[in-house]
């Protein structure tokens, strides 16, 4: 599960009061914002992007980095494929979570798992635009000049065993997700920077299907 996770709507009364983080400020018009977000997600049916991952960990001095393609589909399938330093894949489609490396693949039915279920919305959520509506979590909205950003904190037990914060930042201009960051209980943290983000392109439903 290393690499699997390694914007909007909401009422307002779910909203949780955390440290403002630096750079930015409250989002003041949530309702706009909500408005706003939820009309740009109804008009992406499909996103790729390119991303490059930064995994932190307290036990290495070295910084442990890699890079790929992102694709999502409405409304529930995602394949996150890593192409260096090495091949890893990871693909979820419906209540199927797939895992690829070069030795095995490994097929999970998260239906049966109510934390593998969570972890799986969080990557979907994120990019479906509903992360607000999402109860393992609380949100705090702020805003700067260029970017928003959602700072999600575990409600759940499950979820606050596994992570201390999510962060979703997001382009003010197209209300893309450009850098997703989880913090784990323990200090860790993953960066997944997003870029050459393209909306609507034709996916053929095969590259989320794995064999």
């Amino acid at each position: 599960m290393r690499n699997v996770l390694s914007g909007a709507l909401l009422l307002c009364s779910s909203f949780v009061v955390t440290a403002q983080p630096k750079g930015y400020q409250q989002l003041k018009d949530v309702n706009a914002f909500q408005q706003s977000l939820a009309k740009s997600n109804a008009a992406k049916q499909t996103i790729t992007s390119d991303f490059t991952q930064i995994k932190n960990l307290s036990l290495l001095s070295e910084k442990i980095k890699s890079k790929g393609k992102f694709y999502f589909k409405k409304e529930d399938k995602v394949r996150i494929e890593y192409t260096a330093p090495y091949a890893y894949l990871v693909v979820m489609n419906g209540g199927q979570l797939t895992i690829k490396d070069e030795q095995k693949t490994s097929k999970i039915n998260t239906k049966n798992s109510k934390l593998m279920q969570s972890v799986n919305r969080i990557i979907i959520d994120c990019m479906r635009g509903t992360v607000f509506q999402n109860s393992d979590f609380k949100v705090s909205a702020y805003e700067n000049g260029q970017n928003y950003l959602l700072s999600l904190s575990p409600v759940t037990d499950a979820m606050k065993k596994m992570f201390k914060q999510v962060d979703v930042h997001m382009e003010k201009k197209t209300l893309d997700v450009d850098r997703l960051t989880m913090t784990e209980t323990g200090g860790d943290y993953t960066d997944m920077d997003f870029s050459n983000t393209q909306h609507n392109a034709a996916l053929n439903e095969a590259i989320f299907k794995v064999k």
